[in-house]
């Protein structure tokens, strides 16, 4: 049975340590400020606007929604951006995407300060995290895996007999995804730190992809599909980081759907990638949901790091 790493303890290691960056900044007279662009009222929007707000309260950062209605135009919508990005009270923004109706290219990448794009949704910071640029802002979810490694580093080191400082130094590790959010970013987070990295993908050769994950060290696991990642696909001992999150509507034995009392929605229920059997052969995982738990507490670090930027602070 695979012991568990603990997303909730790197989480709140990450939120308190914010809460003493974020007091001294106010200390000297800045409030640290993010501001979410949401537009309609999507249940993963508002799901991970909860999880702002709740380490915004832990972090003792500040809030601002723009909630935008779900038919805003184009251009509405690059005029409230452009309002928000100009702001100088705001240190930091968050756009909930995907948006139905609106080029995110053009209302987002292109209206974005750098300095305040808190998610990597620019080319200009997907740019530093490509040449390892200590100022730049990186995606979170890649980010959330990153923090894991190096909280454990020393069960890794030691799991895998390693004698190197850095934890990451011939590091052996397959990422299952090929997105700007997951497995591309962390690719290079990696590689700057001098591990190995093999990515795979759903156009992956099936022998090609077995051949890569076998041999690996750490599996990270970001697929759309629950049950997808199967303890048959891992070697033997393997360590292994369920980065996804895949969300089912909730029904009773009945097939009934299932409501939330309080919001009048139908439930829904939260999944990762993996099969339960990969607990069995794994030696150690991440529950679920697990990284997801850290992503916010790394939009505080994100916000407080261009806060201090914007501000001459060191």
């Amino acid at each position: 049975m695979a012991q568990i790493l603990d997303c909730k303890l790197v989480a709140q290691t990450i939120k308190d340590n914010c809460k003493a960056e974020a007091d001294a900044l106010r200390a000297k007279g800045i409030s640290p400020k993010i501001a979410i662009m949401r537009v309609g009222e999507k249940g993963p929007d508002l799901s991970y606007e909860k999880g702002i707000f709740a380490t915004a309260e832990a972090t003792g950062i500040e809030v601002e929604v723009h909630a935008m209605p779900a038919d805003i135009s184009q251009d509405d919508y690059i005029t409230e951006f452009k309002k928000v990005n100009a702001d100088p009270s705001v240190h930091g923004i968050l756009a909930f995407r995907p948006l139905d109706n609106i080029d995110e290219t053009v209302a987002i990448s292109d209206n974005l300060s750098a300095i305040k794009d808190c998610d990597a949704s620019t080319t200009d910071n997907m740019g530093k995290v490509v040449l390892n640029d200590p100022t730049a802002l990186p995606p979170c979810t890649a980010a959330a895996i990153m923090e894991v490694i190096d909280f454990y580093a020393d069960e890794i080191k030691a799991h895998v007999g390693s004698d190197k400082e850095d934890v990451c130094e011939g590091l052996d590790v397959c990422i299952i995804n090929n997105s700007n959010v997951i497995g591309k970013p962390l690719a290079m987070m990696l590689t700057n730190r001098f591990a190995t990295v093999s990515i795979v993908h759903h156009l992956t050769r099936p022998e090609v992809k077995n051949d890569y994950i076998k041999r690996a060290n750490v599996i990270v696991c970001a697929t759309p599909f629950k049950d997808s990642i199967t303890a048959d696909m891992l070697p033997e001992n393997a360590i292994v980081i369920d980065a996804a999150v895949v969300r089912e509507k909730a029904f009773d034995e009945n097939g009934e759907p299932m409501m939330n009392e309080k919001t009048g929605r139908q439930k829904i229920n939260t999944f990762g990638c993996c099969a339960a059997d990969v607990e069995e052969k794994a030696a150690w995982k991440t529950p679920v949901p697990g990284v997801g738990s850290i992503t916010s507490a790394l939009l505080a670090k994100n916000l407080l790091k261009a806060c201090k930027v914007q501000n001459g602070i060191d």
